[in-house]
């Protein structure tokens, strides 16, 4: 019997133009790259056991390694504006292994907010995909959970006549001042503020994406977006090796100590003179 389906299809997306502009914009970080690499390997191939603070400080700096690479494949295809939203998150998760690390006390309200976040959106299921989409068994391990956590999470809504709500946040810190407390609070308006305006629909977004010519008036940027991609690309650096940092200090990894001052040297080297480095590298 003869086969009539179509021959398989294998897609490719990856940009060589853009690839090899970003690889001549980049050389230096491209040679000593092996270097964090390495860092990276003693850092976060390894087991892990221990109290809840060890396993939560590791596995979030590993999501911010992840991230990290996503972010380098967004920069060489010229998507800066995409490697800035991931930006955010890298820095939120950087930002609390940092606070966790310095106040263990609170991982177990970091842990266990989650039934309380799992609860609204299983709220949400209800409401937009009907009572029955979950089974009844889940149903009553989600509400009991809430129920069991709840109170863990309740913060003050009206002073004057004493009624609470459940907070929107593990912490009773909004992530500002919780940021503020570590040594990435000098970073929240480039890492927080900045992209915040890329992820959510705001006039900010539109307008930065837009151009004015001579002659065809306003028009959407169609090019790469190189600038950006540069800068989200040093500040993915800095937030890797401040996760590297966190890793030493809270495990106190021997092995780590050289190859990580080595990655601090090299981060100079690469940007000091760069027109997209902060100005305390200028």
């Amino acid at each position: 019997m003869t086969d009539t389906s179509p021959a398989p299809i294998y897609a490719s997306f990856l940009n060589e133009a853009e690839w090899k502009n970003f690889s001549e914009r980049n050389q230096k970080f491209l040679r000593l790259f092996p270097n964090l690499l390495k860092a990276m390997d003693i850092a976060f191939v390894r087991k892990q056991t221990g109290p809840k603070i060890d396993l939560v400080v590791l596995t979030l700096g590993r999501l911010c390694l992840e991230e990290f690479m996503e972010i380098l494949l967004l920069c060489g295809h010229g998507y800066g504006v995409a490697a800035t939203r991931i930006i955010r998150g890298m820095y939120e998760r950087a930002v609390t292994a940092e606070y966790l690390h310095d106040n263990p006390d609170q991982v177990e309200a970091f842990i266990n907010y989650h039934h309380v976040s799992g609860y609204k959106l299983f709220k949400q299921i209800q409401r937009t995909m009907g009572n029955d989409t979950l089974s009844a068994e889940q149903t009553k391990r989600i509400e009991e959970n809430y129920h069991k956590y709840k109170s863990q999470f309740e913060v003050t809504d009206c002073k004057k006549c004493g009624t609470v709500r459940v907070n929107h946040n593990w912490s009773k810190l909004d992530f500002v001042a919780m940021a503020a407390k570590t040594s990435l609070g000098k970073l929240i308006v480039p890492d927080y503020y900045l992209p915040t305006r890329h992820i959510h629909s705001t006039i900010g977004a539109v307008f930065s994406r837009l151009e004015v010519h001579e002659e065809e008036g306003l028009v959407f940027k169609e090019a790469a977006q190189r600038d950006e991609a540069d800068q989200a690309l040093i500040a993915a650096h800095v937030l890797m090796l401040s996760i590297l940092e966190l890793q030493q200090n809270h495990f106190g990894i021997e092995a780590l100590k050289t190859p990580l001052q080595v990655c601090l040297d090299d981060f100079t080297s690469i940007w000091k003179k760069s027109p997209s480095a902060p100005d305390s590298l200028s």
